[in-house]
């Protein structure tokens, strides 16, 4: 018996840091465009709202596949969904490769998108079945820092291959991580029967109906939507804007790894399990500020000097919302609908992209003159989710089903 719990123990920690690089591999993969895509599609004769709009391709499909992948991981587990997602996201990017004209790149990133829908809810939700609910912040936190590895390698990475070999080589370098990732998950992950906490469910999970009635649900769906509006600006404005400056490929790189070193140190802090202690709503809307004021300074200081200031407050706060946010969704549901739950969360952060992404491109082409004006708009956007999701707090104390 004791022999069989201590298996039973190893085939779940082996098969949780097969999804956390999972995790690593689906973000490296997004944060390599970063400083890549905008330029790219520039390059091939896109205009500044098509650049927006090609940029968004990715998130509008990733948006409706996060929702349907959500149905499938519940349905059929996580394993075979996962392994058919990365098995596209390797043909999309390498088609990034062979395209000629702006539509054909949007239609790529279309696929890309639907391809990659399935990967971070999948990973996400083994994360939450297989983790002991007491240790749900703790375990989020550790994955988020690893998002934020990726953060911090991705886009300087690919800055710098940009510059010295072309776009292309940032493409064959993601697709052969993805396929390396691929046999790797493969071999280690076992899909089964969840073992949170050994065999204990958490009071406060919640199925069906009550799960989407749960304020505190909501409240990490609305943090989704806000920070990922202001992360579809900055992927979409600031590659563009450092360019416009005479800034090099590898420079904005540069300051998208600033924002997720800073992220990356706060997640992996003791930061963290104080969520699991004294609840998660405290650090969501103290990130949504510290997110709000980081785009804020974006938009109205100048030089580089103002970038790095604004992606470090920006990743501070990063840092303290992903954690508490993703911990929310693994409280508020039971491992039945825990797929679901978290494609919901990651349909919402695509259409946050969406809406960052494809509206700081419009702004900024109404006016040169005004080129921190997407910056301004998006930490508005951030900065008005706080009194939401200290309403949908209120609202959770009072719910005996929501967790705090």
């Amino acid at each position: 018996m004791a022999s069989s719990t201590l298996q039973s123990a190893g085939i779940a920690r082996y098969t949780i840091w097969a999804a956390r690089l999972v995790v690593f591999a689906a973000f490296f993969d997004l944060f390599v465009q970063f400083p890549t895509i905008a330029p790219y599609a520039e390059s091939l004769g896109a205009s500044a709202a098509l650049v927006g709009v090609i940029v968004a391709a990715y998130s509008f499909t990733n948006l409706f596949g996060n929702l349907g992948a959500g149905y499938v991981l519940d349905r059929w587990g996580r394993r075979t969904p996962m392994v058919l997602g990365m098995a596209i996201t390797v043909i999309a990017v390498f088609s990034y490769s062979l395209v000629q004209t702006p539509e054909q790149m949007m239609a790529a990133r279309a696929v890309h998108g639907i391809g990659a829908a399935v990967l971070a809810p999948g990973a996400f939700s083994i994360i939450g079945d297989r983790t002991a609910a007491d240790r749900w912040g703790h375990a989020m936190g550790i994955t988020g820092a690893l998002i934020a590895v990726a953060a911090l390698i991705g886009p300087p990475a690919a800055g710098i291959l940009r510059d010295i070999w072309g776009a292309n080589v940032v493409f064959y370098v993601d697709s052969a991580f993805i396929v390396i990732t691929l046999i790797a998950f493969l071999l280690i992950a076992r899909d089964g029967s969840p073992s949170v906490s050994d065999g204990e469910s958490d009071p406060r999970d919640a199925t069906g109906d009550e799960a989407r009635r749960n304020p505190a649900l909501w409240s990490a769906y609305a943090a989704a939507f806000a920070i990922t509006v202001g992360i579809g600006a900055l992927v979409t404005h600031l590659p563009l804007m450092l360019e416009e400056q005479g800034e090099t490929a590898a420079r904005s790189g540069y300051s998208f790894g600033i924002y997720a070193l800073v992220a990356m140190l706060v997640m992996a802090s003791p930061i963290s399990r104080a969520g699991d202690r004294y609840g998660r709503f405290g650090p969501m809307m103290l990130g949504l500020v510290g997110i709000a004021i980081g785009l804020a300074l974006l938009g109205v200081l100048e030089g580089y000097g103002g970038v790095v200031a604004g992606m470090a407050v920006f990743g501070l706060g990063y840092g303290l919302v992903f954690p508490a946010a993703t911990a929310l969704v693994a409280s508020a549901t039971g491992a039945d609908r825990r797929g679901m739950a978290f494609g919901v969360f990651y349909a919402v952060y695509s259409f946050g992209v969406v809406v960052g992404a494809s509206g700081s491109g419009r702004l900024a082409s109404l006016s040169d003159d005004l080129i921190g004006l997407p910056f301004l708009v998006g930490a508005a956007v951030v900065l008005a989710a706080v009194p939401l999701v200290a309403i949908m707090r209120y609202a959770a104390a009072k719910a005996p089903s929501a967790s705090a």
